[in-house]
């Protein structure tokens, strides 16, 4: 357990390295213990992985932050006036992404600290030749150990994904996808000069390491847990085989990658045994504060715990309610509201999804698309303008400077019971369908297109479509079902596909455009000696 620690403390102070420059830092009066001495303590590798990424810090996450760039930065947002708050909520919504901004610079820092972590276990298993503890049972290494590797491997490509959706280039296809922007960090350096000069990798080895990550994930995790099998922290909010082959669809889709993307899909679609369905209305999966997940839920962060009460506070920036609203968040008593939402639906997204007639032109209608729509219903609300003695449910009595009416996501904090214990869904069931009737549109299989739309459109209850579908059915369905969780950006970007302008008075941009590449945080490029020997 020393050296549990010790290995934390070193993760944490790699990330302030130039306060140090020697070896002594690295110098302990009394060296730690050995590592993991058995596997109940290797257990906690992962759990550690875990809590890096989600639950070290309410305002400094891999769930909020994330969130928050790639969807204000996308054409769904609108910036309200009169926005207050200690977010960069210009830098994002205008994409300087020349500037370092804390929401890019946090998910950087954190994304390499939890693979530090990663990679801290899985030296470990590779310095024991796969077996650090040979005298367990034979079921424990092929259910536990294995799935333990499992684990790392897949939060270090997880950690991976999120670093190249805010700082690299879209992937490009035959391509030489050469550029050398991300530090390559494929092992624990427990040194100095090994921490300060990391190789700098290219977006090709960097889309290679999380294709092997996700690949041996989805090896060597089970497809469910199993009480009489796994240890019983696996129960909950962890990893499994359908979660890596999503992910690798996901690799799939933004490498250009059709028939490897489609397997993965298929895979995750229709072979999970009955585990992942749509048979629930959308608010079950945003509404559990509980030990339960929603039917479409393939993995999320577990906020649950009321004894670490963490949660993605920076999603109140996007979001309509309070992270501490009770009772779903319905009124009268369980509605809250903070004095810092920034961000709601785009007037041009909300007229080109069909929820209002002509917003842009002054006609805040809802339409009987929207009205009609389970989304629409449970996810959403529209509020109309600034009235301070108004109901809270139908007015907007919090932002002075928003005299139109406003359509706000309210997918957050939906907790049966306390807003702020409610887990966060990172992969859902519908992306899928919606990812898989894009690429089978794409291969010209319209019926198997229609059929996965359909199946969108009937759980929301708006039937099937009306007509031959479109390209851009798709891309509407896409927006009504994944607005507000960080999709858009990814995949107008996967999809080869120009950045709307949204609200903004600029014109559109094409998926490569640098603004939606972030700058690495300048004290990495001044510290990291990698960087000066790149060509």
């Amino acid at each position: 357990m020393k050296k549990i620690k010790y290995y934390i403390t070193l993760i944490l102070l790699f990330t302030a390295i130039g306060a140090c420059d020697n070896d002594e830092f690295f110098d302990l009066t009394n060296p730690p213990e050995d590592p993991w001495l058995n596997l109940e303590e290797f257990e906690r590798a992962p759990s550690g992985a875990y809590h890096m990424a989600f639950t070290r810090s309410n305002w400094d996450n891999l769930i909020g932050g994330p969130r928050l760039v790639k969807t204000t930065q996308s054409d769904l947002a609108q910036l309200l006036s009169g926005s207050i708050g200690n977010i960069p909520f210009n830098e994002m919504y205008n994409r300087t992404s020349n500037l370092e901004i804390n929401k890019t610079s946090n998910t950087f820092r954190n994304s390499y600290r939890l693979i530090a972590i990663c990679n801290s276990g899985l030296d470990f298993m590779a310095e024991n030749e796969g077996d650090p503890f040979p005298n367990i049972s034979q079921t424990d290494k092929d259910h536990n150990l294995r799935r333990i590797e499992g684990e790392l491997h897949f939060m270090r490509g997880y950690a991976y994904w999120l670093l190249s959706t805010i700082f690299l280039p879209p992937y490009v296809a035959g391509a030489g996808n050469d550029e050398k922007i991300l530090p390559l960090r494929i092992s624990f350096q427990d040194n100095f000069a090994g921490a300060k000069s990391p190789e700098i990798g290219t977006t090709q080895q960097i889309y290679d390491l999380m294709l092997d990550d996700f690949s041996t994930a989805r090896q060597l995790l089970p497809e469910r847990f199993d009480p009489a099998l796994h240890h019983p922290s696996y129960a909950f909010g962890r990893a499994n085989r359908f979660a890596a082959a999503a992910m690798l669809a996901r690799i799939y889709f933004m490498t250009g990658n059709t028939t490897e993307a489609l397997a993965e899909l298929d895979y995750v679609i229709d072979q999970n045994g009955g585990d992942y369905d749509l048979t629930e209305d959308p608010i079950e999966a945003f509404n559990r504060d509980d030990n339960t997940q929603g039917k479409e839920v393939i993995w999320y962060a577990l906020y649950f715990d009321p004894v670490a009460r963490r949660n993605a506070r920076e999603l109140s920036s996007i979001n309509l309610q309070h992270y501490n609203a009770e009772n779903g968040g319905n009124p009268p008593d369980g509605f809250k509201r903070v004095s810092w939402n920034q961000f709601t639906l785009s007037y041009a997204v909300l007229k080109q999804i069909n929820w209002m007639v002509d917003p842009e032109g002054g006609d805040y209608t809802l339409t009987d698309e929207a009205l009609n729509d389970k989304r629409f219903q449970q996810l959403y609300r529209k509020l109309e303008g600034y009235n301070p003695d108004g109901d809270p449910w139908l007015f907007e009595t919090v932002l002075s400077e928003v005299n139109t009416p406003m359509v706000w996501s309210d997918k957050y904090y939906r907790g049966k019971g306390i807003g702020s214990l409610t887990n966060i869904p990172v992969i859902r069931l519908a992306e899928m369908y919606l990812t898989r009737s894009l690429l089978r549109f794409r291969a010209g299989d319209m019926a198997g297109a229609t059929a996965d739309l359909n199946i969108i459109r009937n759980r929301a209850d708006i039937g099937d479509l009306p007509h031959a579908i479109t390209e851009q059915d798709i891309h509407i369905e896409r927006i009504k079902e994944l607005a507000f969780e960080g999709d858009r950006t990814d995949y107008l970007r996967s999809a080869g596909l120009d950045i709307p302008p949204g609200d903004r008075n600029i014109a559109t941009v094409p998926y490569n455009d640098p603004s939606l590449i972030w700058a690495v945080p300048q004290s990495e490029l001044d510290l990291n000696l990698g960087y000066s020997d790149r060509e």
